[in-house]
């Protein structure tokens, strides 16, 4: 299965780092959009939905042009006074945008604050996208953003209340182009626009809009169907639910979970399958460069790529107890003479024991676990191209063989395709490769190494090739030498859930003890509207 990929990259353009340097988070992030919108990475004060709501309200009431420019410079001294208020209120307020502008004004200490742009990239740009999820903005024929009269105006005019009932309320109304607020009118709003609580009003609303008890549409029944599992987990914890919970109840579902929520632990089990591919090929990678640097100072030149794969494979004491670990090697076997078929072998039989099968998925109870397995891979250094075999045999176990595949695991197989290491088009078929040609481990584990160097590769000409194309090349290859262009981090996909826990604390939905009274009613209004057909 060949890959058509350059075999030189170097090239003379503006450098900057990006995340996905493998391309391999694109499909997992793509599962965690279709699993929960309306909540993103940089969207932590629920709160702010208000605000924005209030801002796009405020500046239609007020009848000001239908202008971009006009808009934003309205909105950015809006978000001032939220910000310079709460900073009042208390200095320990994390998470607001433009925090250390509001602080830098507030601490000349004047009577009259000037109301002004506290950052680069304001609220507004952050929070629009997911109050379009959420149904409370729309996107207007003219391009311009608009409130949704069934949620986005009430939760306006909820916050709006607060406002009017301030000094500042009325001096907005009649001078909406205010360009400085009094530093009491700052004071006397300071607890009530607080982004650490939410009022009564506005959490209806917001609930409402998170979830609804009539989803519109396929994602909004999705992400209903997500917080309905959250707040399952956490009446069954009894506790606050963690991304780790989320994920082990994917990957064994807990007992007593409504039939309803299954599909929601099928796209968790999902997102770690996709999640383990990218972090494993993303800790080799790592353990490339490593060794790449080593190399180069060693030689004061490009590292011969060739000596490098060589490097990585020698020396197995660290890889053969990492695989030792996991079961995968008996005392006494090695990774330098492994075949690559006993270890197929084995994770078969590490996730057989007790196996179920659903919905194309197969899980077990012990065994092998992806999330195990990833923190592993990014602990362990250069053992890490050990445990990228394992990682590809354990997603292919997932999968099970079947004459036709349901369509979510069509979906599944699908993902990524050839260019970003698909399960169908890629994982499978070079498994059963490296089983009829009887492959040794050491054999896998350089061929996957290289293909890993491919897929960076692959990205940093695809980037760099478009207009006004940057360079995030981490590696460069010459012929046959590599050598270091960008620094580079393994990590993980971020999948968004820390932010939508929170978003339920904020809530009252949850708290320390697992779900509260009202987090109650809703998880049973959810599973209603989720038992209908």
């Amino acid at each position: 299965m060949s890959q058509p990929v350059p075999e030189w990259v170097s090239f003379d353009a503006v450098k900057t780092t990006g995340l996905d340097l493998l391309g391999l988070r694109a499909p997992v992030q793509q599962i965690s959009n279709e699993l929960f919108n309306g909540v993103t990475t940089i969207t932590p004060k629920l709160r702010y939905l208000s605000i924005i709501s209030w801002i796009l309200w405020r500046y239609s009431q007020a009848r000001l042009p239908d202008k971009k420019s006009s808009f934003m410079e309205f909105a950015a001294a809006q978000e001032a006074v939220i910000v310079m208020a709460n900073r009042l209120h208390s200095s320990t307020t994390t998470n607001l945008v433009g925090v250390e502008g509001a602080d830098t004004l507030l601490a000349e200490n004047k009577n009259r604050v000037p109301l002004k742009k506290l950052a680069q990239n304001i609220a507004f740009n952050a929070y629009i996208s997911s109050t379009r999820q959420l149904h409370l903005t729309r996107q207007t024929d003219s391009g311009f953003n608009g409130l949704v009269n069934e949620r986005g105006v009430p939760l306006a005019k909820e916050f709006d209340k607060i406002i009017q009932q301030s000094s500042y309320g009325p001096r907005l109304a009649k001078k909406p182009r205010l360009d400085a607020i009094l530093r009491s009118d700052l004071q006397e709003l300071s607890e009530d626009v607080s982004l650490a609580a939410i009022p009564p009003g506005e959490r209806t609303i917001l609930i409402d809009a998170l979830m609804p008890s009539e989803p519109i549409d396929i994602p909004e029944r999705n992400r209903l169907a997500n917080y309905a599992f959250l707040l399952w987990l956490s009446a069954a914890k009894q506790a606050l639910v963690t991304e780790e919970d989320v994920f082990e109840a994917g990957q064994v579902i807990p007992d007593g979970l409504p039939g309803c929520l299954s599909q929601v632990a099928d796209g968790w089990l999902e997102y770690v399958i996709r999640d383990l591919l990218a972090v494993t090929h993303e800790a080799v990678f790592g353990a490339v460069m490593r060794r790449v640097d080593i190399m180069s100072a060693d030689r004061q030149s490009p590292a011969i790529s060739a000596d490098v794969l060589a490097a990585l494979v020698a020396e197995p004491a660290e890889k053969d107890e990492v695989l030792r670990e996991l079961r995968i090697l008996k005392p006494g076997e090695s990774i330098s003479t492994a075949s690559f078929r006993t270890v197929r072998d084995r994770v078969q039989r590490l996730c057989r024991k007790q196996d179920k099968v659903a919905n194309g998925l197969r899980r077990w109870n012990g065994g092998l676990s992806e999330t195990v397995l990833y923190d592993l891979a990014l602990e362990s250094h250069d053992a890490a191209i050990a445990l990228l075999p394992v990682a590809w045999c354990l997603a292919v176990e997932r999968v099970v063989a079947v004459p036709e595949p349901t369509p979510f695991q069509r979906k599944l197989l699908a993902r990524g395709g050839i260019y970003q290491i698909g399960l169908s088009s890629v994982v499978l078929p070079k498994v059963d490769e490296f089983i009829q040609l009887d492959r040794s481990l050491s054999e896998v584990m350089v061929e996957l190494t290289r293909r890993t160097v491919q897929q960076h590769l692959r990205v940093a000409w695809s980037r760099f090739s478009a207009p006004n194309g940057k360079d995030v090349s981490v590696l460069v290859a010459d012929v046959e030498t590599w050598s270091r262009n960008n620094p580079f981090r393994a990590g993980r996909t971020d999948p968004r859930l820390r932010v939508a826990l929170n978003w339920l604390q904020q809530l009252l939905l949850t708290d320390e003890s697992g779900l509260t009274k009202k987090g109650a009613q809703i998880l049973k209004r959810c599973l209603t509207v989720l038992g209908k057909p």
